[in-house]
């Protein structure tokens, strides 16, 4: 089921912009909207892929990065309630680690656009933090975010999202 699930959704994008010819933005994890996967076994081809197979140029792939900081995630990814994980700040190797000490505390950073210097250091996989409906600290996953992405956003820290009781309403 998960091979075929990213390419549903893009079936999905691809329909709705075939209909209506609107412009769009796709929000999901890293993994669904960038062209590499860092479980390549369990999604090979990711939604971002199939969407710049079938786009072009007229897709472009967003992607985050964070140093450190708490999330919310599950032990399972259809299983389970969703529980916050607080992850130490990036040690050195880590495609974060480096990102964190540029000049700016959060930033974005066009790929497409980047030096050569830079290029070719976003082009190599180094341990990420990939935090998605399940999270793995140990081994972390690798990914070259140059070739991920288009478009990279780094935050300094993230904070985990409250979780509303049921029958309550958003402050």
């Amino acid at each position: 089921a998960e091979h075929l699930r990213d390419r549903a959704m893009a079936d999905n994008v691809l329909w709705w912009q075939r209909h209506t010819g609107h412009r769009m933005l796709l929000s999901a994890h890293n993994g669904h909207v960038g062209y590499l996967s860092t479980h390549p076994d369990m999604y090979p081809r990711t939604q971002g892929a199939v969407l710049r197979d079938h786009l072009g140029s007229g897709y472009a792939a967003i992607g985050f990065s964070f140093a450190g900081g708490s999330f919310l995630t599950k032990d399972a990814a259809l299983d389970g309630d969703w529980k916050p994980v607080t992850v130490p700040a990036a040690r050195p190797g880590m495609n974060e680690h480096l990102l964190d000490r540029v000049g700016y505390r959060d930033f974005f950073l066009d790929l497409r656009t980047a030096p050569a210097e830079a290029r070719a250091w976003l082009d190599r996989a180094r341990p990420v933090y990939d935090a998605g409906s399940t999270f793995t600290a140990d081994p972390l996953p690798a990914l070259a975010l140059g070739r991920a992405y288009d478009v990279l956003i780094h935050l300094h820290r993230v904070r985990a999202a409250d979780k509303l009781t049921r029958g309550a309403s958003a402050p």
